[in-house]
């Protein structure tokens, strides 16, 4: 399961336990200044959880700072390009600023306790829910051409990576000349395109209009990937390892530094 739905909305499970650590933190600190603690420590935790993420996205752009074409692309986060050594660099720095603005530092980090250990639960959920290794559905899938194939069968003797997409998605259109252009830069990657719910000549005049070239296009009328991976949001991009395992996956688009940081993990001797 990679996402929950809340109505219309989809949302990725993988951040609910930082969200979770900053909504418990800043609850408790409102708490404890109602009962008369010194100190105004909900505005520093909003403050120190902006400074962890503004710390992971510069992080990440330094670090694939040749993948981005544009200064507008290196602000885009809907890539979810984030790197952990920049969010820690960046608590620090905000620690440090507000310790020496004389706010309430310890009121802010005693809360921070709290939301801590609420995020625990959380993500022991949320683990269990995508345990790692677990084998991917070995699903029926159709030739645009005719003809079928399971997944076991499309998939490579190597990394495989699995986007589940629509013609009628924005941010699946958005990151489809990423997912071509990878296919040249990542050889060693097998790229599977599963179309949810629509038929060939729908997804054959979207690909001939975008003029994209892409290898291993199939479709998946019925949505049983989606459905299998309790994923409610387009895209998701899957990625199994040679024994047609899940090892990681992504919610939304992907710019190329977000495909690079995705794959790198999983391509390294």
């Amino acid at each position: 399961m990679t996402t929950v739905s809340l109505g219309p909305l989809a949302i990725p499970l993988a951040p609910l336990p930082w969200l979770v650590a900053v909504m418990v933190a800043t609850l408790v600190a409102a708490r404890r200044k109602r009962r008369g603690h010194p100190g105004d420590a909900e505005p520093l935790i909003i403050w120190l959880a902006a400074a962890a993420l503004i710390g992971a996205r510069a992080a990440f752009v330094l670090r694939y700072q040749d993948q981005f074409t544009s200064v507008l692309a290196m602000f885009d986060l809907r890539d979810g390009g984030l790197w952990w050594p920049g969010a820690l660099a960046g608590l620090a720095a905000g620690m440090a600023l507000a310790a020496w603005r004389r706010a309430a530092v310890g009121e802010a980090l005693h809360a921070s306790l709290y939301g801590a250990l609420a995020a625990v639960p959380v993500a022991a959920v949320v683990v269990l829910l995508n345990p790692a290794g677990t084998p991917a559905p070995d699903v029926t899938l159709y030739r645009p051409d005719g003809g079928d194939v399971s997944l076991h069968q499309a998939r490579g003797p190597g990394v495989t990576l699995v986007n589940l997409w629509a013609t009628w998605c924005p941010p699946c259109r958005r990151e489809m000349p990423v997912l071509e252009a990878g296919q040249h830069h990542y050889p060693r990657v097998r790229f599977l395109f599963a179309n949810q719910g629509e038929d060939a000549a729908t997804m054959a005049a979207y690909l001939s209009d975008a003029d994209l070239e892409l290898n291993g296009v199939y479709l998946d009328p019925h949505g049983d990937l989606a459905r299998a991976w309790g994923s409610g949001a387009l895209p998701t991009t899957v990625l199994l390892n040679g024994a047609g395992e899940v090892i990681d996956h992504h919610i939304g688009p992907l710019s190329a530094a977000g495909l690079q940081h995705f794959l790198q993990p999983h391509l390294k001797e």
